[in-house]
């Protein structure tokens, strides 16, 4: 077997600096190292990893950016890959892109889903394992305008039925076995869209694997879409804000997702509820208890398993 493991959205700053500051900047993970040990690390950056604090859009109520030294931590947690793909890549404006870009570089961390044009934002990730490739696109809504890359134009990779299938192709060019979607979509805090049930038919029209949703903030359902496991929203990981799950009435879970890789295919996906609402944790995020873990299989419907695992077939041609 080869596990890749896959977490939400990641913030290191914000309302958690004064910890970080404190206990330093691996200190959220503390509680999660078991479960992030695994063969191959993957998460969403949430914000820009740069010194830049010019606001790129002034009138948005919500703009971060982590220090530097946040991608070094990234890389001593475990992770190998963050994607880009997400409505804050460019809080700090293209320069802060590109600084995010060289800091996870250095740190040894790749990145994936934004870059200084379309061809380098639509450039899949690649996970070899024993068995084949993992081709990753990294992608979301255009959630900002001015956000998706273009021809000569930085940005993120932005969803549309053309690029959706255009991440698969190039992924399967590049070597790829298995292709997954790894999407920021979806409204925060509310419940899964009629928007994403329609990308994710594009997805599975297009031939891809599996999905893995994130972006709304909390744990949403998972579906099976023409035989293709969608999981719509796995949540946050470790993210510094203190959220606002109290005030939109909804529970601060997210998901910590281990998909497991043999030669016949992907063999399984073994879900782990978290609590991420941090006036609850207090900015590290922790397994949940076994009772809300029953309480959030239950919330993700017929798809999961009570043993958190959604079966996929063996390879079949698409």
């Amino acid at each position: 077997m080869f596990d890749v493991v896959w977490v939400g959205d990641v913030l290191l700053a914000d309302r958690s600096q004064s910890c970080l500051d404190r206990h330093g900047y691996e200190w959220p993970f503390e509680h999660l190292r078991p479960l992030l040990a695994t063969d191959y690390l993957v998460g969403n950056a949430e914000g820009p990893i740069t010194t830049r604090t010019q606001l790129h859009w002034p009138d948005r109520p919500y703009n971060y950016n982590a220090d530097p030294v946040a991608a070094a931590a990234l890389a001593r947690v475990g992770f190998d890959a963050m994607s880009l793909a997400n409505n804050h890549a460019l809080d700090r404006g293209t320069e802060g892109l590109a600084d995010t870009v060289a800091h996870l570089r250095t740190a040894g961390v790749r990145s994936f889903g934004a870059g200084v044009d379309l061809a380098a934002a639509q450039a899949p990730l690649l996970i070899d394992t024993p068995f084949g490739a993992v081709g990753v696109v990294g992608i979301g809504n255009a959630f900002r305008h001015g956000q998706a890359a273009a021809l000569g134009i930085p940005g993120t990779l932005v969803i549309t039925p053309e690029t959706i299938a255009r991440g698969r192709e190039l992924a399967l060019a590049a070597g790829a076995r298995w292709v997954v979607g790894y999407v920021h979509w979806g409204g925060t805090y509310r419940p899964v869209t009629d928007k994403q049930r329609r990308d994710a038919g594009w997805f599975a029209r297009a031939g891809y694997d599996l999905v893995i949703g994130h972006g709304s903030h909390t744990a949403q359902p998972a579906e099976t879409v023409h035989g293709m496991p969608v999981l719509y929203s796995i949540g946050n990981c470790a993210f510094g804000s203190f959220g606002r799950f109290a005030k939109r009435g909804v529970p601060g879970h997210g998901l910590v997702v281990r998909t497991r890789f043999a030669g016949h295919g992907l063999a399984g996906i073994e879900l782990t509820p978290i609590v991420t609402d941090n006036k609850v944790v207090h900015f590290q995020p922790r397994r949940c208890d076994p009772a809300t873990t029953a309480e959030v299989f239950a919330g993700l419907g017929s798809a999961v398993t009570h043993a958190g695992l959604v079966p996929q077939p063996p390879d079949v041609d698409r």
